[in-house]
């Protein structure tokens, strides 16, 4: 699959099977976001440990349940749902709280893993819904865990797996977003 291709398959999967990712496809995912262009340093935290990944998923609905903001309440008070959508890869992405365009390394390097993901086959999403519970001092316990460094804050994740026929949490088909405006 070539680029192009890639960036028009590419689709945030939310629902996905109990099998574990290849070792192979993990270190190619990780190593296509290690290659994003940036403007300074970022941390990636793969997490393989299910305890983990659960508790990071019941603290992100709990957090998604008391935001104040209606779509994620919304969201959260779905029956079944799960913020994670039961991946078995979740990847943190965080960057130094000081550094100003932390949030910008991040989602290249996310954008990077998702077409590689597309491109081995495999399902993934990008989330933003963890920070609401990974950065906070309430959650330095899981911040820890998950190895991200201190003085870094979590911008955004990435989740990867294979995809399940069934995928109740989809928000509809993709869209192409943006307007255009050429300047010759």
């Amino acid at each position: 699959m070539n680029v192009s291709e890639a960036i028009a398959k590419r689709k945030s999967i939310r629902a996905y099977l109990n099998k574990p990712v290849l070792a192979d496809d993990l270190a190619k995912i990780v190593e296509a976001g290690r290659w994003a262009p940036n403007a300074g340093p970022f941390q990636l935290s793969v997490v393989r440990n299910a305890g983990l990944r659960q508790r990071i998923n019941d603290r992100t609905h709990d957090a998604m349940l008391h935001s104040g903001i209606e779509f994620l309440q919304q969201r959260a008070s779905l029956p079944g749902y799960q913020p994670l959508y039961g991946a078995p890869v979740l990847i943190l992405l965080s960057g130094p709280t000081d550094a100003p365009y932390s949030a910008v390394n991040v989602a290249l390097a996310a954008e990077n893993m998702l077409l590689e993901a597309t491109g081995l086959g495999l399902g993934s999403c990008y989330l933003i819904s963890p920070t609401l519970a990974l950065n906070g001092e309430n959650n330095r316990d899981l911040v820890e865990e998950a190895g991200i460094p201190n003085g870094y804050a979590l911008r955004c994740a990435v989740i990867v797996g294979y995809a399940a026929a069934e995928n109740k949490f989809t928000v509809g088909e993709r869209t192409r977003k943006g307007s255009v405006n050429y300047v010759d």
